[in-house]
C-alpha cells in the first residue's frame, strides 16, 4: 500500500505531438511543460497506434496489446454476425487497470478516451464529457455526479466532427471551441481533485480534434484573407499554449505530488489514402475492369453532401447507425464469393480475410489458401502509385501476426495493415497500377482529401514525468511502450494489480521510496 502522502497525478494530453511539444518548449511557448521537463525525465513512447490508430488508449488503460483487449475503432467488424457495429459493453468491454484498485486507494478519473462506461470505483469517474472519441453519452460514477457537474459547470460536449474541407471561419471557430474545451475541463478537474485521492488520471482532448482539422491549410475550403491565414497558421500553437496553461494550473495546485504528463500518439500531416482502399482491393481480387458494388443505401447516401450524411448518421439511434454503416459498407457483397474486404479506417488501411471457421459466412480456407491470398493482396496493393508523380502509395502491407503478439481476442483485429507512404495525401487525384489500372479519388474534397483532415496520427507518443526519485533534466533515449505505463504507475504507488498487465516497469520512473 502507498504511504498516505504518496500521490500520482497522470495528465493525458490526447494526441499531443512529441515533435511539436519539443519544438514549442524550445521556443519558450510552453513554459509549464518546460518546467516539468527541467525537473524530470522526458522520453518518447512506442505505441500500438503504429498499426491501429484508434487503439492506444485501451492499450494503455488495460495494460494489454490490441489482441488482448480488442478495441481499436469507433466502428468495428463483428465476424459472428457479419456486420459493423459500435463497440458496446455487451461485446467489447476492456477493463481499465484502476477498476482493479477499487478497494485499495481513492482515485479520480476524468474523460479517459475509449472507456465504454463508468463503473464503481473507490472515488469518482467521469466518461465522455469533452472527449474527441465517444462510444457512449457522458456518464459517471456515482450516477449523481454527472448531474452535479452539469449544475456547476453546465452541459458540455465536443461537437461532432463535420467532415470535408471547411471555410476558414468555421475552422477558427473550432479553435476557439477547443480552447474553451480545455479551460472548462481544467476547472472541472480542479473541482474533482478537491476530494481525497492518491491516484488521479485526467485527460484533455482538444489537441486531438484540433490537430485533425487545424494542422495545415489543406483543411480549408474557399478563399482566405491574409489575416485569416495568419490566425489559422497559429491556431495549433494556441491550442498547445492552452494545454500548457492547464498543465501549469494542475501542477501548481498540487506541487508535492508525482506528475506524469503523457500522450499516447501524436499528430502529423495526414498521409491516409484509406478512402481509395476499397477500390484498390477490388481491382486486386477481381481485375482491372472490376466495378464498385454499391447497395441502395450507399447509392442514396452518395447523392447527399458529405457533411449532411455525417450529420444525419450522428443523430439517429446507435442501433440504426450500426445498420446504416453495415448497409453502406457491405451492401451488394456476395460473401460466398468475397475472399477479403476492408474494415473501416481513418489512417492505416485494414484488410480482413473472409476466413472459414471465423467469419459466419467465410469462404477462404485457413492455411495455404489464406497464405496465397495474403501474398496476392500484398503484391497487388503495392503495385499502385500516385498517378501524377509516379511515387509509391504504400510502404508496406503487414500481416497482423508479424507485429502483434497472440491474444484472446485476435479474431477482432484486421488481418492486414496497409501502411501508407509518409507523404501528405493532399492533392492526390488518382492512383494507378500497370496491371490494375487507374482509380480516381472521386469524393467531396477531392484534392484536399475527402474528410477534410489535414492532420492524422504520428505513431509515437511522449511522456514527461517529475517526482521523487525521478532523474531531473533528463531527455531519455529509452522508448518504452504504452503498455508499460500502468505497471509503472502501480510500482510508484507500491500496489499490485489484479489486472493481467503485460507491460514492464519503466526503471527510470519506478521511484519506489
Amino acid at each position: 500500500m502507498p504511504a498516505p502522502d504518496q500521490r500520482v497525478l497522470l495528465i493525458g494530453l490526447d494526441a499531443a505531438d512529441p515533435v511539436l511539444v519539443q519544438d514549442w518548449i524550445t521556443r519558450g511557448d510552453l513554459p509549464h511543460l518546460a518546467g516539468l521537463q527541467r525537473r524530470g525525465t522526458t522520453m518518447r513512447l512506442e505505441t500500438s497506434a503504429r498499426h491501429l490508430a484508434g487503439s492506444p488508449w485501451p492499450t494503455f488503460f488495460t495494460g494489454q496489446h490490441p489482441t488482448g483487449h480488442g478495441l481499436y475503432a469507433d466502428f468495428q467488424w463483428r465476424h459472428e454476425t457479419m456486420e459493423f457495429a459500435a463497440p458496446t459493453p455487451d461485446w467489447i468491454d476492456p477493463v481499465p487497470f484502476w477498476r482493479e484498485l477499487e478497494d485499495e486507494i481513492d482515485i479520480v478519473v476524468y474523460d479517459v478516451p475509449f472507456v465504454t462506461q463508468a463503473r464503481r470505483v473507490r472515488g469518482v469517474e467521469i466518461v465522455g464529457w469533452a472527449t474527441h472519441d465517444k462510444l457512449l453519452p457522458p456518464n459517471s460514477y456515482p450516477d449523481s455526479l454527472l448531474a452535479e457537474v452539469e449544475r456547476r459547470f453546465g452541459s458540455w460536449h465536443v461537437s461532432y466532427e463535420a467532415y470535408g474541407p471547411a471555410p476558414v471561419a468555421e475552422l477558427l471557430a473550432l479553435r476557439d471551441e477547443m480552447i474553451e474545451n480545455t479551460r472548462r475541463s481544467t476547472e472541472l478537474i480542479l473541482w474533482l481533485l478537491e476530494r481525497d485521492w492518491q491516484l488521479a488520471l485526467v485527460c484533455l482532448s482538444a489537441l486531438h480534434r484540433g490537430g485533425h482539422r487545424l494542422f495545415d491549410r489543406s483543411s480549408i475550403k474557399g478563399e482566405v484573407t491574409a489575416a485569416e491565414g495568419a490566425a489559422f497558421d497559429d491556431a495549433m500553437r494556441q491550442l498547445y499554449i492552452a494545454a500548457d496553461t492547464a498543465v501549469g494550473r494542475l501542477v501548481e495546485a498540487f506541487p508535492e505530488v508525482d506528475v506524469v504528463v503523457f500522450s499516447l500518439h501524436g499528430m502529423m500531416t495526414n498521409i491516409a489514402r484509406a478512402d481509395l482502399l476499397d477500390d484498390m482491393l477490388r481491382r486486386v481480387l477481381e481485375g482491372p475492369t472490376a466495378k464498385a458494388r454499391k447497395g441502395l443505401v450507399r447509392q442514396l447516401g452518395e447523392a447527399l453532401p458529405y457533411s449532411l450524411r455525417r450529420a444525419v448518421s450522428k443523430r439517429i439511434p446507435r442501433v440504426l447507425q450500426d445498420r446504416l454503416m453495415t448497409a453502406w459498407a457491405t451492401g451488394g457483397i456476395d460473401w460466398h464469393k468475397t475472399p477479403a474486404f476492408c474494415c473501416r479506417a481513418d489512417l492505416q488501411g485494414y484488410v480482413r480475410l473472409n476466413l472459414k471457421g471465423r467469419e459466419a459466412q467465410g469462404c477462404v480456407e485457413p492455411g495455404p489458401e489464406a497464405e496465397a491470398l495474403v501474398a496476392r493482396i500484398r503484391e497487388g496493393l503495392m503495385s499502385f502509385r500516385e498517378a501524377d508523380t509516379g511515387e509509391p502509395v504504400i510502404d508496406d502491407v503487414v500481416p497482423a501476426e508479424d507485429v502483434l503478439p497472440p491474444g484472446p481476442v485476435r479474431d477482432r483485429i484486421p488481418d492486414l495493415f496497409v501502411m501508407w507512404r509518409e507523404t501528405s495525401q493532399a492533392g492526390l487525384r488518382a492512383v494507378q497500377s500497370d496491371s490494375l489500372g487507374t482509380i480516381r479519388r472521386a469524393a467531396p474534397g477531392e484534392g484536399n482529401g475527402p474528410n477534410g483532415r489535414s492532420g492524422n496520427h504520428r505513431p509515437e507518443g511522449i511522456l514527461i514525468a517529475a517526482g521523487r526519485g525521478i532523474p531531473e533534466g533528463r531527455l531519455s533515449n529509452a522508448r518504452p511502450h504504452t503498455v508499460d505505463l500502468a505497471p509503472t504507475v502501480l510500482r510508484r504507488l507500491d500496489l499490485h494489480s489484479r489486472a493481467p498487465l503485460v507491460g514492464t516497469v519503466i526503471d527510470e520512473l519506478a521511484g519506489l521510496r
